[in-house]
Formats: structure tokens, sequence, C-alpha cells
């Protein structure tokens, strides 16, 4: 991994700084990414021209494209930036970049870590940045936008001394960073964490952090193992992946062990039946698994141009239709995006997380035991008041900090 000075305009002028074309686009495309707070970036050869796409807060925004002539040389710069075989191009490579971001003639800087995939296309290589900037995805369990009443059962799980806890969602959906904010607040210098990770994506002080490598032979399998032999506290798993996988992780946490990972489920009820479905034991589930959080990011209005309105009777009948009961819920007035300067035109600016918390408790044990189906154990959550999904989208919406639209997708997903 390179560690690389990234200057802004201002900064090259005051230094005296003069770079050739290919540095100052490669540089061009990077600044203004950490500028407007992108997660990834996007280089696409196509058979004319080098197309460049942005992601920001989880939408792709098509950027001006590249001349075809410069865009072989911009992938070739940032191979070299990262590390990777520049003369190799039939096969996809994985590389990192620790950039220091100068941001003035001031000399103060942002450390940002920015992960480099390349894969091979009928026109060339495309390649996708990862942006992973700790300024701007604030690791702090406190900072994630959680309700009150969510944080506070959660601190109380993941307080325990052992056990198993979950979290789940789509690709994207903050798993990663939710995690390593919980470890954040355990990391207090008295505990032993241990972290197996797909890849590293936050360097975190105090914590012994180890990256699988499965050409090398070291699987999630492998390391589990080795890692019960390292006195941990605290296990982090990346994932769950596969039945031994899941096995090991709930025997480790039977052990006197405190384990997190994360599962690829819609809501929390169903990473239950996903366990049973992999081949875990519903007696062992019963044992080990302690909550589940899932969760969702949605985007938040730009608070500069956002415009009220009234909620239309359709909109109305279509929250119905999801099995929401709209009495709980105060919408005759809702906020609308509206697009200015501040948000470059997209009527949305910055990210917030929806969560829904289960808590296994005796109540949830006695369904998995009895082998009760989905529907029936959501039922009795529904009659205990427990928040969904839904209802902490629709919380937002009532709030104005969230657009029905934003709503209506969070749902659907």
């Amino acid at each position: 991994m390179l560690f690389y000075n990234l200057f802004s305009k201002e900064a090259k002028i005051e230094k005296g700084i003069t770079e050739q074309p290919i540095v100052d686009l490669v540089d061009s495309l990077l600044i203004i990414a950490i500028e407007y707070s992108v997660s990834d970036i996007h280089l696409e050869q196509t058979q004319d021209e080098l197309k460049v796409r942005y992601r920001i807060d989880g939408i792709l925004y098509d950027q001006n494209p590249v001349n075809q002539d410069y865009g072989e040389s911009i992938i070739s710069r940032l191979k070299i930036l990262s590390g990777l075989d520049i003369a190799q191009k039939r096969m996809p490579q994985d590389g990192k970049i620790l950039v220091s971001f100068i941001k003035d003639s001031s000399g103060q800087d942002n450390k940002i870590d920015m992960r480099i995939s390349t894969f091979p296309t009928i026109y060339g290589e495309k390649m996708v940045i990862r942006i992973l900037d700790k300024e701007q995805n604030k690791i702090d369990l406190n900072c994630l936008g959680m309700p009150s009443e969510v944080l506070t059962s959660l601190y109380n799980l993941i307080d325990r001394p052992y056990g198993f806890f979950l979290l789940t969602g789509p690709t994207g959906s903050g798993k990663t960073t939710t995690l390593y904010s919980i470890l954040s607040y355990l990391n207090n210098g008295e505990k032993n964490i241990v972290t197996m990770e797909d890849p590293v994506e936050y360097n975190i002080d105090g914590i012994i952090q180890s990256q699988i490598n499965e050409k090398a032979g070291f699987t999630f399998e492998k390391g589990l193992r080795s890692i019960l032999r390292q006195d941990p506290d605290v296990i982090m798993i990346g994932e769950i992946r596969d039945k031994v996988t899941a096995k090991i992780a709930i025997e480790s946490a039977l052990t006197g062990h405190l384990v997190f990972s994360t599962l690829h489920t819609n809501d929390t009820v169903s990473a239950i039946n996903r366990l049973i479905d992999m081949g875990v034991e519903p007696f062992l589930v019963n044992a080990a698994l302690t909550g589940v959080l899932s969760q969702r990011l949605v985007r938040k209005l730009c608070t500069n141009c956002m415009q009220q309105d009234i909620i239309t009777i359709q909109e109305k009948e279509f929250i119905k239709n999801k099995n929401i009961n709209l009495d709980k819920f105060n919408l005759d007035k809702i906020n609308r995006p509206c697009g200015c300067a501040s948000c470059y035109d997209l009527g949305y600016k910055g990210r917030i997380g929806i969560f829904e918390l289960l808590k296994v408790d005796d109540n949830i044990r006695d369904f998995v035991a009895k082998k009760a189906t989905e529907s029936q154990i959501k039922e009795f959550l529904i009659s205990q008041n427990m928040q969904f999904l839904q209802g902490s989208a629709l919380k937002l919406v009532e709030a104005g900090v969230i657009s029905l639209e934003e709503f209506f997708k969070a749902i659907s997903l």
C-alpha cells in the first residue's frame, strides 16, 4: 500500500507544484470525489471514452467523460499508486492507496483509505475506487442516528460478557460502519478484541485485525479456530457465509466469548431462519443468539432547499397497503426534495440509518424451539409494539428528515 500526498489546486499553486496532465487528471478525480463525499468512483473504458461515475449517498451519477487517449493512462497511474501490476490486464486485481489530502497551504491534512479494484472488460479494464473517509463515516454509535430506545437496548446487549450478536441488511446498508462503531465502544483497553475481515476497511488502534486470504488457505474457518487460541474476549467475523463458520461462531459464544458478525437477510426475524437453514440446530441458536440488528441507509433531504407539501390520498393508501397503521403518525404535511447549489441540485445531502432491533428473549426462544414461521414470530412482535424498519423510516418522514420517495425505496429492499 502506497502513501500518497494529494494537494488541492490552491495548495499546489502555493507550493509551486507543477504536474503532468495525467497526474493532474487523477488528482482532480480524487479531490472532487473527496469534496463531494463520494463513496465510490467508477472508471469504465468504453469504445470511445473513459466513463466516470461517482456514487453519492448510494446513487451513481455520471460525470464528464475522459478522452480515450487519456483513459488507459489514468487507469495505469492509479494502478501504480495502489501497487498493482500495470502489465496485467486480463485478470482482476485489488490494491490500496493511503491518501493524505492536503486541503490548503496550511498543511492540515486528512488521512483517507482508498480500495482499488480492477475488472477486465471487452474494451479494457474497469476500475472501482472505494473511498473510506473516517471523517465522513463517524465510527461512533452515537453518530449513527439510532433512536434512543434502540441505542439503549443495543448497549445492554453488547455490554454482556458473552453471546452471539448479528447485523443484517443488504450490501451498502452500513453494517460494517455499525460493527466498527460497536468495536470502538468496546475498545477500552481491558479486552482482547480480534477480528477476521474480508477485507479490513478501517484500521482501529488497540484491536487485532486480520484479513482473509483464501488463495493462501487462510479462510474464515481456519482463522476462527486459530483465534480461539489467542485468548480473545471479543471476536468479530466479517460475514457468516456457511454452516461451518456459523457453528464455530456459535460455539465460541457458548464458551464465554462475545461474538459479532453479519448476515445477508432482509430483516431481523429472517436471520434466525437463515441460521437454521444453514444447518445450525435450533437449540444452538437459542443458546447463543442474543440479538439481531437490521438496518438500511436512506438519503437525508437537503435542509437548505427541502420544501413542505401536503401528502396525497394515493400516497396514504400506498402506505396503508404495506400494513402500516397510520394512526400512530402525523403525515398530513411532509417534506419533498428540491435541489440547490448546497446539495449539487440533488435535493439530498448525506444519509441516515433506519434500524430494527430484535432482542432474543425467552418468548423468541420458545418460538424457535417450536419451529414457528417468520409470520408467527412477526405477529407476536407486532403485538409487543416492536418497531420494524418501516416504522423507523416513517418516523423520519414524519420528522421531515427524509422524503416519502426514500421511504418507499427503503421498504422495498
